[in-house]
């Protein structure tokens, strides 16, 4: 591995050998679904894509590499996954495609619903539910995967849930991973991240460590480089970055 895995944004990480795969992967299956009919969700805008934005390319390719879920990067034929927030997004179909259980949780009932309607008609083992970890603590039995989950992923939504929920959610998160899986988790992150419950700083980063209770998953310290990125279109005056965090549960 040459790169650290807890850290921020730096877009030469998708040309890292341990991604790179996976980013092109992921090119070509955005491609595909787009001409096999299919639509995209990305920041709750769904429509018909070619491309996917470079810094959710880094949220995505990173977050599928460096858990050993994405084509080029499994060793397992099939996962148990567990999608936190992402309902219509790339990761969910990507997963799906590869033929894992992708469990979907997401508050947006309309997105649930088409993401459902799209795993139909796409014949994947797909099911999104409008469930609130921040209200709601179902088992990894109830959402079909008795022994645990093999997979977690929670991609830029953990910002969006303002505290007391937000430790809940980090909480409930970890504990439906089985042991040895691996939860993986983005953010923005920096002064001028915007969101409901912006990580600004390496102390909000160490919140969001201690209400997750997992030991990190490879460098033990959170690396930001410094760099921030005019990410926002409608506020490209007021950059930003963001931030990556990987875990493993204790066999």
């Amino acid at each position: 591995m040459t790169q650290p895995l807890n850290k921020t944004l730096a877009y030469e990480d998708l040309d890292d050998p341990a991604v790179a795969p996976t980013y092109r992967d992921l090119k070509g299956f955005v491609w595909r679904w787009c001409l096999r009919g299919h639509r995209l969700g990305v920041n709750g805008k769904v429509r018909r894509r070619v491309r996917v934005r470079r810094q959710k390319m880094w949220e995505y390719s990173r977050a599928l590499a460096l858990t050993g879920a994405s084509r080029p990067a499994r060793k397992r034929e099939k996962l148990a996954v567990l999608d936190v927030g992402g309902a219509m997004t790339l990761p969910v179909f990507y997963l799906g495609d590869l033929g894992d259980t992708v469990v979907s949780l997401d508050i947006d009932r309309p997105m649930v619903d088409e993401t459902n309607r799209t795993a139909k008609r796409a014949r994947l083992d797909v099911h999104a539910h409008a469930i609130n970890l921040v209200d709601e603590d179902p088992s990894a039995a109830d959402l079909g995967a008795p022994d645990g989950f093999d997979r977690v992923y929670c991609l830029c939504v953990i910002e969006h849930i303002v505290p007391p929920g937000q430790g809940r959610v980090a909480e409930r998160m970890a504990g439906l991973l089985k042991p040895g899986g691996l939860l993986a988790i983005t953010f923005d992150y920096g002064e001028n991240a915007r969101s409901e419950a912006p990580v600004e700083t390496a102390e909000d980063v160490d919140k969001l460590r201690q209400a997750i209770g997992l030991p990190l998953h490879g460098n033990p310290d959170f690396a930001d480089d410094g760099r921030r990125y005019s990410i926002s279109r409608r506020h490209p005056e007021k950059p930003f970055t963001f931030g990556s965090l990987f875990f493993r549960k204790p066999e």
